[in-house]
């Protein structure tokens, strides 16, 4: 499973690639191992949130079955 979180809010974090350069860097990694991820998971915006919202929690769930 792919998880990354970065403190650039949402729509600046595809933008400016810092949420996509991670997946992109991870899958190249997963191919070169001859693996697969079950799952991709983007939290932006973490910067001063403490929990984890419901949604992204859903998200993770959902990898894992």
């Amino acid at each position: 499973m792919i998880l990354t979180s970065c403190n650039t809010p949402f729509p600046f974090s595809w933008i400016f690639g810092q949420s996509r350069g991670a997946i992109l860097n991870m899958d190249e990694f997963f191919r070169t191992a001859g693996m697969k991820p079950i799952g991709k998971v983007v939290y932006a915006g973490a910067a001063y949130k403490k929990d984890l919202p419901k949604q992204i929690a859903r998200k993770i769930e959902r990898c894992l079955k």
